[in-house]
């Protein structure tokens, strides 16, 4: 008599789960196995031509794989464009297809993904210029600037502010002008380094306390207006202002403190103003009369300045200086009442 063998359920439950887990581990490592496509050599030719011509899109892709493409296609101002193999494998081969285009600048990018949803992008973000499609000609490349900045984010009203902008015109003409627009003010920009048509330009200004905003704007031998940025404005740099101190006035000196009617006599007196600012006004009130002064030595915010005059006769003669930075700040010497001299005889 035969004899008959029952197998656990439980038993079957575990052998079936082994199997499934062994089998989605191997459709697992499957995935894992696969590589992402490539994308190179990615252009569209002409670069520059009219609405009439024909421009060809093409791409190398290749899969490390050997798997081919799903789907591979190039982007033309966001417009997508399917590609066809021309040469080579399914996996290893060029891509093309013809293109009309409308007038004006275009931007493209390729994307392509393989049988199992790996993708590729060229280039990797953004997309690439062109082309230039002019209406009955083609449009020439046209000068541009480019990589227009401030060094300096932030200062005082005392800091020199550098801007800096790069012009290029691949007709070797150089611009009729580069200026920087600060806060809607023009300000003419110098050639720093490079040639006229391919260098970079500079202007170094002073700004007052504020946020400020600006761009650059240069005018082609062509007379056409070229702006960085193209619309709007960079923001920057903020300002802020600083601490006044008021000037000081020093080595107050008159020769001869003697002397007579034909005699010149010379006052003198020392400017000095910490910030570096010049006088706004700076003079000297003999006998209640009010006379300029004048620089003889040093610099104008750090110098010897004076006054000669004549005098008639008399031992009462009186004066005092006084100046301003044109800044708020101010001094007088004395501070009060006047000085006594010179003495006149005959």
């Amino acid at each position: 008599m035969r004899k008959s063998y029952v197998v656990p359920a439980i038993f079957l439950c575990l052998l079936f789960s082994s199997v499934s887990i062994n089998a989605q581990s191997i459709i697992s490592d499957a995935t894992k196995l696969n590589n992402r496509p490539c994308l190179f050599d990615g252009t569209i030719e002409p670069q520059s031509g009219t609405a009439r011509n024909v421009y060809i899109a093409s791409v190398h892709y290749y899969d490390p794989d050997g798997k081919r493409p799903s789907r591979i296609e190039v982007f033309v101002d966001d417009v997508s464009y399917p590609l066809k193999r021309k040469t080579g494998k399914p996996n290893d081969g060029i891509y093309r297809c013809k293109l009309t285009l409308p007038p004006g600048e275009h931007l493209y990018y390729f994307y392509a993904e393989d049988e199992q949803g790996k993708s590729a992008r060229l280039p990797r973000y953004s997309a690439k210029k062109g082309p230039l499609v002019g209406v009955t000609k083609p449009i020439l490349d046209r000068a541009r600037l480019t990589k227009g900045g401030v060094f300096q984010k932030s200062g005082t009203d005392k800091t020199l502010y550098t801007y800096t902008v790069n012009y290029y015109d691949p007709k070797c003409n150089p611009p009729k002008e580069v200026a920087v627009y600060v806060d809607c003010i023009k300000y003419p920009m110098r050639l720093h380094k490079g040639s006229p048509s391919n260098g970079t330009y500079i202007a170094t200004l002073t700004l007052p306390p504020g946020k400020h905003a600006y761009y650059f704007r240069a005018i082609d031998n062509l007379n056409n207006c070229i702006s960085l940025p193209e619309q709007g404005f960079i923001r920057g740099p903020e300002v802020t202002e600083t601490y006044n101190t008021s000037p000081q006035l020093f080595d107050v000196k008159l020769d001869p403190i003697i002397g007579y009617k034909p005699t010149t006599f010379t006052y003198y007196v020392t400017y000095l103003d910490e910030d570096f600012d010049t006088p706004s006004l700076i003079q000297i009130v003999i006998d209640g009369e009010t006379y300029p002064l004048k620089l003889k030595q040093g610099k104008p915010y750090n110098g010897v300045y004076t006054f000669k005059t004549q005098h008639y006769l008399g031992n009462y003669h009186k004066y005092h200086f006084y100046c301003e930075d044109g800044r708020g700040g101010s001094c007088r010497v004395p501070p009060t009442g006047d000085f006594h001299g010179p003495v006149v005889v005959r």
